[in-house]
């Protein structure tokens, strides 16, 4: 049985995946639709979003059958079918009300105005190094980085193929691919150097020295056919590549609204790692045990500044230690939760709550758009510079229908590729995503409700982060 959900409109999206269960829990009193507003085609509830803060317990989605689930999943893969499927997916809907699990945060709305910043830009393109929707959190990364150097991305590119070609045992376009990054190195070296500043260059030579003196490594792998070596030393080789990227850029690439001046801001990137452990037993992680899990994350301030700066802050704080997982349903992962009426973090130094905008970055804008989805600023289509392609993206978790409520909870998102399609889901565009598990995402799926975050700490990039009355 698969379960459906689905936003119905001309710009929206489908989410598939299938639930533990198909029991259902009514919608809050009060709704005038399903989704809450009036003279729009009803819809579930977004996921991610508002669950009466009262109720702790996970809400279950009833499931779709029959035809409304066949014309769904025809709208999942055909974009004009949509609008033609709507009203019957919307009664289906209808009939059988319920909520997804949502991430109630409280509904304080952000002060101070709230203004609603968007920036248009040129069009969207997929920056994955396949060509195919990047499933890859360190490659989504490093092609976020602000940065416009042409060889550089070539490298990387022809390395990242790799991946997709291993998948079909495909290992004389492996072996072409590798070529390729064989000659671009030698040959675009200097234009590769050319985009990194002076005080820098002698960083980015001894990257690009121990790539060079990989390749070949690599290249008798891969005659080798050893799968296994080939990724752990194709995934090496690209770190050292990303270093280079990342010694490229100068500066940060724009100015956060002044209204936001009052936030903490990472202007820049951060590593955080977390150790979590579960309660009464061990991580079973295909049958190897473990006592405890480590998550590494890193933060994009890039292309999220607010957001991320207001999670480094809070762990730098120590507000995520000893914290307990509030959700885990197979689909995100929920922590934060704070010991207050609304689900608002007070901060102790002010006494006053700690609330965040929306804030998120659509590929071929100047800024990230603040305060609003980009459905509803008209954008719904468009691709977003960190999508939630990822197993292990971390978002900031709001208000269903109050963008400028985001505060201390957070979700990672466990994508399954075969039940999310990528780029057909309800988070693009409507939650701010700041960062990605590079490492442990597997430990994720295994966390459970009542575990617990046994310690948080910034482990790299705290320069970066800059508090409220501080310059960068």
């Amino acid at each position: 049985m698969a379960f459906v959900s689905a936003a119905v409109g001309d710009r929206s999206a489908l989410l598939l995946r299938r639930p533990r269960s198909l029991g259902g829990a009514s919608l809050p009193p009060g709704d005038r639709s399903v989704d809450g507003r009036p003279g729009r085609a009803p819809f579930a509830r977004t996921l991610c979003s508002a669950q009466p803060a009262g109720d702790r317990r996970p809400a279950r989605a009833a499931a779709a059958t029959g035809p409304a689930w066949l014309a769904a999943a025809a709208a999942a893969v055909v974009p004009w079918a949509r609008s033609a499927t709507a009203a019957a997916l919307a009664a289906a809907l209808v009939l059988s009300p319920a909520a997804l699990p949502t991430l109630q945060v409280g509904d304080a709305a952000l002060t101070g105005g709230g203004t609603a910043y968007a920036a248009r830009g040129g069009g969207y393109s997929l920056e994955a190094a396949s060509g195919e929707v990047n499933k890859d959190g360190e490659s989504v990364l490093r092609w976020a980085l602000p940065i416009d150097n042409k060889a550089v991305r070539e490298l990387q590119a022809s390395l990242e193929r790799i991946t997709g070609d291993l998948r079909g045992l495909k290992w004389g376009k492996v072996e072409g691919d590798a070529r390729k990054a064989v000659g671009v190195l030698k040959n675009q070296r200097e234009k590769i150097l050319a985009g990194v500043p002076d005080d820098r260059r002698a960083y980015a030579e001894e990257q690009l020295d121990v790539v060079a003196d990989g390749l070949p490594r690599l290249n008798t792998l891969i005659a080798e056919r050893s799968t296994e070596k080939v990724v752990a030393l194709q995934r090496s080789l690209l770190r050292n590549i990303g270093n280079v990227e990342q010694s490229m850029v100068v500066g940060f690439p724009f100015e956060v609204p002044a209204e936001f001046a009052d936030k903490p801001l990472l202007k820049g990137r951060a590593t955080v790692q977390m150790t979590i452990r579960k309660t009464g037993e061990d991580f079973d992680i295909r049958g190897t045990i473990y006592k405890e899990g480590k998550l590494t994350m890193v933060l994009d301030g890039y292309n999220a500044p607010v957001t991320a700066g207001n999670f480094v802050d809070l762990v730098q704080r120590g507000f995520y230690n000893n914290d307990t997982v509030v959700r885990s349903d197979g689909f995100v992962v929920q922590i934060g939760r704070p010991d207050t009426k609304d689900e608002l973090y007070v901060d102790p130094d002010t006494g006053l709550k700690r609330t965040i905008p929306l804030e998120v970055f659509a590929k071929g804008d100047k800024v990230p758009t603040y305060g609003l989805t980009l459905e509803d600023d008209g954008r719904g289509y468009a691709a977003t510079k960190l999508p939630f392609s990822v197993n292990g993206a971390l978002a900031q978790a709001r208000n269903e229908f109050e963008p400028n409520t985001g505060s201390s909870q957070v979700f990672w998102f466990l994508f399954e590729p075969d039940l999310t399609p990528a780029g057909r889901n309800l988070l693009d565009g409507r939650y701010a995503l700041f960062g990605y598990v590079i490492d442990g995402d597997q430990f994720l799926n295994n966390f459970s409700v009542g575990d617990k975050v046994i310690e948080a700490k910034v482990v790299d990039g705290l320069e970066n982060l800059v508090l409220p009355g501080k310059k960068a």
